[in-house]
């Protein structure tokens, strides 16, 4: 039985891509895939001298402004020749940073020290002069996940580079099922294009293999390497054939209609094809194996659904889905969703190391949703040379047309793959994360070292909205070889909303079918909010579905089986070979985007040995998820294997056999016994009730508590675990 929210109309299949080819200009990102894998720093490390060495350990971050300057107190010990004392402090340091992306590591360089932190009896000028010479001309390469959450609690996130124009929260149309069943997604209305020297035509603005026979006036589907007919393009009705049109036989035999020719002749397959709807809205799938089974999360109130890859609860008497950062509710599972405004405070109880733990980058107020709001705003810095010349032409489909941009003095592109802006007469094109002009909107495009003002008036309602997180770099603008500019998440879709970080702007923007040389249609359209699952993958701090063709946001995409190729100037046409991917099933957060089956069985909770339930991922049968010590022991042991911590006065802690200790007048104290002290003291210094508590209180420097230490400790624990999983998962899909 099938239930869903709305009834669907008419669908259908088969799609143009544009593939750009790559822009051979001089510029360089300093995070682009495929650099050699960064060596991190060991800490504690070393560094002798012919007076002594000195110990530097883990830095605990004070500041980051923009991500670009560096502050922050590290533990030293300095041992001086012929001296058996070990002299314990700090060091105060700024440093430049380098982010990495593609590695997920940090480069700190041109190390200053600022000042250092010992006793009295320790602060020798040979020792101060000793720290300083261990960080002149040094450079430390560490994980940007163990940064990110060793950033203090106060610390205030930069301003994106878009204006704040409305998202849509609006819910799409949600379907559930409660068996096996498949999207055939249509891209609106049908449009149909004529297969030369056939009565077939194909529908180009979909993610099938769709044909219409004119002469027999029927509709055929290809679903699972079989061939369906029915006398209606509708749900249901539809009938597993071994006989095909005779044209089925005149479609040219070579890679343009492979999985057609691979399917040919039709014949009757050994099992059923899984059925599917038919949809032209923007649609999400939540797919059950069965009637929903809750399985309840600990104390919080809150159950989850166990027979589902979807994020689906139910608490309170109502269904919680959670898909593309954005939570929608529901009184009845298979009636009208809605947006919520207000998420219930106990989401944010759930569990970390919970099963369904990585929602909580999506909860408002949990320190995962935070985390999620500083990745977002990380700068990703681009460098072009002043007088680069982008080596290819942009292409369009016939002459340029452009469209307005609503409430602004700009018009966009339209029959061109690439993102196109008109200003005064002037173009501009904003590609891989830089800016370029031209005079024509062919080009040669020069790069821009201004950007109209207008440009980051572009609302979220157009869908180059995303060009808006796209600046000049200031910092580089002074460079006599270069410009720089610098973009943040949300050029690649990720828009944070100040309490979380949602995929998609949510809303629809319309796509295009063109007609080419010889009534060739080219079809493309802008990634969409909804229809793929999307999740948030806290290892590497992205949204990604189930999706086996994905391209940043801005790009141009095919849902897997038909490709535009742009050569410059001309335009061919290739019906690419590959499977199609067959419609937007579910995924887990957290799982890659390149790990598909073409199985719906694969989607589907396991059950276990003892006979209950828990959904696994499957995408690589047999592979066991690394777990948390075979991830962290790749790393932790050898990266970051120092128990010494700094507190934010350059005070100096370490942990040995559970417990905290303090170093204080040439000496280590227990925090039990430093408490104690306290205690002590408070008490013989009391003053009468009516005074507050904080005005009586010893003055003393400040100190840092037992549960601050601790979660400066958990902070570098995960932070070295997400950055070895992210390690593991990039060395897998190699």
């Amino acid at each position: 039985m099938i239930k869903y929210s709305h009834l669907f109309g008419l669908m259908i299949i088969s799609i143009l891509v544009f593939f750009c080819e790559t822009i051979a200009a001089d510029s360089h990102d300093k995070s682009a895939p495929g650099s050699e894998i960064d060596q991190l720093t060991n800490y504690p490390r070393v560094e002798r001298f012919e007076q002594g060495s000195v110990q530097v350990d883990f830095p605990t971050l004070e500041s980051w402004p923009e991500f670009r300057f560096l502050r922050a107190w590290l533990p030293v010990e300095v041992s001086l020749n012929g001296d058996n004392q070990i002299h314990v402090g700090s060091a105060y340091v700024q440093a430049t940073t380098d982010i990495n992306f593609d590695q997920r590591t940090v480069s700190i360089s041109n190390l200053e020290v600022l000042d250092t932190k010992f006793p009295p009896k320790d602060k020798l000028e040979l020792v101060t002069s000793l720290v300083s010479q261990a960080f002149q001309g040094r450079e430390s390469i560490v994980p940007l996940d163990v940064l990110l959450r060793l950033l203090p609690e106060d610390f205030e996130i930069p301003e994106q580079g878009g204006r704040s124009s409305a998202l849509n929260f609006e819910p799409p149309v949600i379907l559930v099922s409660e068996t096996p069943v498949k999207l055939l997604s249509i891209d609106k209305e049908p449009v149909r294009a004529a297969i030369q020297g056939t009565k077939l035509e194909y529908i180009v603005n979909t993610n099938w293999y769709v044909f219409f026979d004119s002469q027999g006036e029927r509709w055929y589907v290809l679903n699972e390497g079989a061939w369906q007919q029915n006398n209606y393009l509708s749900d249901g009705g539809w009938t597993t054939i071994d006989k095909l049109p005779a044209d089925f036989n005149k479609l040219p035999r070579n890679d343009d209609w492979q999985e057609v020719q691979d399917a040919l002749p039709a014949s009757i397959p050994g099992h059923t094809p899984t059925p599917f709807v038919i949809s032209l809205e923007v649609t999400e799938l939540i797919l059950l194996d069965g009637a929903p089974r809750l399985s309840a999360i600990g104390n919080t109130g809150i159950s989850y659904v166990t027979n589902t890859q979807s994020d689906l609860f139910y608490q309170g008497e109502r269904w919680y889905f959670l898909v593309s950062g954005r939570w929608f509710s529901n009184s009845d599972l298979y009636g009208q969703w809605q947006a919520v405004k207000n998420l219930p405070d106990n989401f944010a109880q759930i569990p970390s190391r919970h099963q369904k733990g990585h929602v909580l980058y999506s909860v408002p107020g949990t320190r995962q949703a935070k985390l999620s709001l500083i990745e977002a705003a990380l700068p990703h810095r681009v460098s072009v040379g002043k007088e680069t010349v982008a080596a290819t032409e942009v292409t369009w489909v016939g002459e340029p047309r452009f469209e307005s941009i609503e409430n602004t003095r700009l018009e966009r592109g339209l029959n061109t793959p690439f993102q196109v802006i008109r200003h005064n007469n002037f173009y501009y094109l904003c590609y891989e994360g830089a800016w370029y002009f031209s005079a024509t909107p062919t080009g040669p495009w020069k790069v821009a070292q201004q950007v109209p003002a207008e440009i980051y008036r572009i609302p979220a309602t157009d869908p180059a909205y995303n060009v808006t997180f796209v600046v000049l770099d200031e910092d580089t603008g002074d460079s006599d070889e270069y410009v720089g500019f610098s973009y943040s998440d949300g050029y690649n879709g990720n828009y944070s909303t100040t309490v979380s970080v949602v995929y998609g702007t949510g809303w629809y923007y319309p796509s295009s079918v063109y007609w080419g040389p010889y009534n060739r249609p080219y079809y493309w359209h802008y990634w969409p909010t909804y229809g793929y699952n999307f999740g948030y993958h806290p290892v590497g701090a992205y949204y990604g579905g189930r999706s086996r063709y994905y391209y940043p946001w801005g790009g141009w995409y095919g849902y897997g089986h038909s490709t535009v190729t742009l050569t410059s100037p001309a335009l061919e046409f290739n019906h690419e070979s590959g499977s199609a991917w067959e419609g937007p099933l579910q995924t887990t957060p957290g799982e890659p985007a390149n790990a598909v089956e073409d199985s719906l069985a694969s989607f589907m909770p396991k059950k276990k040995v003892d006979g209950t339930e828990e959904f696994t991922s499957t995408s690589k049968d047999g592979a066991a998820a690394p777990t948390k010590i075979s991830a962290s022991s790749l790393y932790a042991s050898t990266a970051l294997s120092s128990n010494r911590f700094s507190g934010p006065g350059g005070e100096v802690y370490k942990r040995e056999d559970e417990e905290w200790s303090q170093y204080d007048e040439g000496n280590w104290t227990t925090m039990e016994a430093m408490e104690q002290q306290q205690r002590t003291t408070s008490k013989r210094q009391s003053r009468p009730e009516t005074q507050k508590r904080e005005q009586w209180l010893p003055a003393h420097k400040r100190t840092l508590s037992r549960s601050e230490l601790d979660q400066q400790e958990l902070a570098r624990q995960e932070g070295m675990e997400n950055y070895a999983r992210y390690r593991m998962e990039k060395e897998s899909q190699k």
